[in-house]
Order: structure tokens, then sequence, then C-alpha cells
């Protein structure tokens, strides 16, 4: 992939000399491999050196090449923007600021990985709570979500903060560089990128409460912790993991 102000013939005869003699070979397709369909929660607990638990939970969600809609992705970029999409998204303002149940909390989603994908919410709760409260803060938002429409006003604010992030990092060179790669790799076309602005404009709060009724539900949620173990004197704690996805 080349971006900037460069010339393309003169790109065009630089590729045709360094790749032109390059022969293609015959690609196997890999075997298909089809995860069992979940049927409740899964829990999972890794037992680690740390200064403090971590929580992470997933739900298994559509992406662009695989949504049943073509407009369930971009809402559910939405609405990862309404709990994660700074100081004034939900997860801060209510969680951090407001309940303090969490020292760090963050949600995310990328919408053009290969095949389906989790949307993310993690944490880490503060030191007067557990991650017991945490979880529960977290499952009383996505009930929020899924019992009461966001409001228009909230909805205009995050769509013009996920518009505006959009269009800033095309300032990158770098970052058109990676999206028109990634999308090309995964077999999107790098022309879906110019849908983004347009799509994320058109998300209804219907759609958004829709998609969380469909697919924040328990059978498609797994629940992961880190439950600490004394560090080893000297030993630093491993930066804990972002939750933030695309757009974010």
């Amino acid at each position: 992939v080349v971006v900037g102000d460069v010339e393309p013939a003169a790109v065009l005869k630089l590729a045709k000399k360094y790749f032109g003699p390059l022969k293609s070979e015959k690609i196997v397709a890999p075997k298909p491999r089809v995860e069992p369909k979940q049927t409740g929660i899964r829990h999972i607990t890794v037992k680690a050196p740390a200064e403090v638990p971590y929580f992470i939970m997933g739900y298994k969600v559509p992406v662009l090449k695989t949504a049943e809609e073509d407009w369930e992705p971009y809402a559910l970029d939405v609405l990862s923007s309404i709990l994660d999409g700074g100081d004034s998204a939900r997860l801060t303002r209510e969680l951090i600021r407001g309940s303090r149940v969490a020292s760090s909390v963050g949600a995310g989603y990328d919408p053009y990985e290969r095949q389906r994908t989790l949307f993310l919410l993690v944490g880490v709760p503060s030191d007067a709570h557990t991650v017991a409260e945490l979880q529960d803060a977290l499952l009383e938002q996505v009930r929020h979500l899924q019992e009461s429409p966001v409001s228009e006003d909230e909805l205009a604010r995050v769509k013009i903060a996920v518009v505006a992030g959009e269009v800033y990092q095309r300032d990158s060179t770098y970052y058109q560089a990676m999206s028109i790669g990634k999308l090309e790799a995964v077999d999107l076309g790098w022309r879906l990128k110019d849908e983004y602005v347009d799509r994320i404009s058109a998300v209804t709060a219907a759609q958004v409460q829709a998609v969380a009724k469909k697919y924040l539900v328990e059978d498609q949620l797994t629940i992961g912790m880190l439950d600490p173990l004394p560090m080893e004197p000297g030993k630093k704690q491993r930066p804990a993991v972002s939750g933030g996805g695309h757009g974010h």
C-alpha cells in the first residue's frame, strides 16, 4: 500500500520492476473451523502475578463481512462510542466519576475484522470495590441500552465525535495506509472506507437498541478475570490491555 504525495506512474513502474517477476503460488483454502454455538455464559479465571485485578466481558457480535443486516456493525460501532467515546461517555461518567466502582473502564469493537468478533467491556475495579461489583455495574449499563433508547441529543453528540475522529485520522498517511491495507486484506475492498461517515450518520436510536438486545445477551457472553497473585520483587506490572476498538 502506497499513500502520500507520490506520482502514481512512478509507483506503478517500481511495482512492475520489483513485483512483476514474482510468480504467484497456488494457495489452498484452509479447512473451515466453525465454533460450536454458545448456549450460556462462559467464565474464565486466570491467576498471574499482578498488582490489580482485571476484568473483561466479550459478547460475540458480527462484523461487516458476517452481519445479517448491513447496518448492524455501524450501530454496534456507535453503541461502543456511547459507552466509551471520551470523558463524557457513559462508562467514564457513571462508573469512574459517578459510582467510582472502576478506576479504569472501556469498551471496544472493530467492524472490519475478517470473521465474527467480540464486543468488549473491560475494566479495573477501584480500591473500594470488587470485581463482582464492577461486573454488575457493566451489566447494568448493558441493560440500560436494551431497555431505553439513547436520546437524540446524546446520539447526535456521539455521532459528531465518531465522525470527527474518523476525519482527523485521515490526516495521517500511516492511518490511510493501514485502513486501505486492512480492508483489502479481509476482502472488503478499500472503497468501503468512503462510506463510513455516511453510514455512521444514518444510525438511529432504534438500531442501537436493537443490536444491544440482539447481541449483548448471556448466550453470547464470555467473562474473564485476572486474579492477581503476589508480584515478584523488582518485577513491573504489565500494562493493561485497552478496551478501545475502531474509532477510539
